[in-house]
């Protein structure tokens, strides 16, 4: 019982560190993009920022719902 609850908050602990990290690393990446554009394709102007905010929304439900499942 007790090996099973600690497992559960292990694997808790987890699945927010995965968000968490999807969620910084995206935010670094827009912050960036706002000072100097990283110039990928679709990335080239500073107005471009927002893409990498619904690539972001669209990782992090992904994510969540993958955590929700298992």
């Amino acid at each position: 019982m007790v090996f099973e609850k600690a497992m559960l908050t292990l694997a808790q602990t987890e699945k927010n560190t995965v968000t968490k990290v999807i969620a910084v690393l995206l935010l670094l990446a827009m912050a960036v993009q706002i000072i100097k554009p990283l110039g990928l394709p679709g990335l080239k102007r500073r107005a471009d920022f927002w893409k990498i905010a619904v690539i972001a929304f669209a990782a992090w439900t992904i994510a969540l719902v993958i955590n929700e499942t298992f």
